[in-house]
């Protein structure tokens, strides 16, 4: 008989073991509810999106259509909202609130529910910009740092003016502020819902309430939000 190599299971190094023990991805440290808000763009050639976690209150962990229907009129009240210019390009067409079980998934027989918007253009009123532009609105707590002290969310590039030093100029950021914050509130407001959190898996898991917004004057970007857009080259020889 050959006899057989013994097989033996890698030895991390200890640093690197140390790390995976440290960071890797734990479970939700309590069930939630993740409210998504979405559409297409540039004649449905792209989708947008954003999504906010709702911590929910004690025995009302369940998602309903009567609670995505109260809360498509506060949604479709911010996206119209005339002073934060959501572009005409893009489409408000559902939002969807699902259950999200501490595993990530959803729990055991629950669905999410989803309001389905004639399409509704944002009313836009200045320049349009690329689909990968976008304006990141950070969600805070009342945790200075570290983990879950804070989220953020990208909205779609606003059709604002873009100033002198490549930025939006101060008056964008303020009108985003307001207009994110009365949403909150109004999520915050709707029976059986719960409130805007920060829910991390990272580590032990933590979920803090969100407790103010925060908006800069920088644009970013969401380079999926560009990934169905088909290049037209043209070629010059030379």
């Amino acid at each position: 008989m050959v006899p057989q190599p013994i097989r033996r299971s890698p030895v991390l190094p200890v640093d690197v073991a140390v790390y995976l023990a440290h960071n890797r991805s734990m479970a939700y440290p309590i069930r939630h509810k993740l409210l998504t808000i979405g559409g297409s763009a540039y004649s449905a050639t792209e989708q947008w999106q954003f999504g906010l976690r709702i911590i929910p209150p004690i025995g009302q962990e369940a998602v309903s259509q009567a609670q995505i229907d109260a809360l498509s009129t506060p949604i479709q009240t911010f996206w119209n909202t005339t002073t934060i210019f959501m572009p005409t390009t893009h489409l408000l067409e559902f939002c969807k609130l699902a259950p999200i079980g501490q595993d990530g998934h959803y729990p055991e027989g629950e669905i999410a529910y989803e309001h389905v918007y004639t399409a509704d253009a944002g009313p836009g009123g200045g320049p349009l910009y690329p689909p990968q532009v976008a304006l990141v609105v950070s969600l805070m707590t009342a945790a200075p740092r570290g983990r879950g002290h804070a989220g953020r969310i990208y909205l779609p590039g606003p059709a604002s003016a873009t100033n002198t030093q490549g930025r939006t100029g101060s008056g964008l950021p303020a009108a985003v502020n307001t207009a994110m914050r009365t949403l909150i509130l109004a999520i915050n407001a709707t029976a059986n819902v719960g409130t805007v959190g920060i829910i991390t898996s990272l580590g032990s898991g933590t979920s803090r309430v969100v407790n103010a917004v925060r908006t800069g004057e920088r644009w970013d970007t969401v380079r999926r939000r560009a990934r169905q857009q088909v290049e037209n080259y043209q070629t010059l020889a030379i």
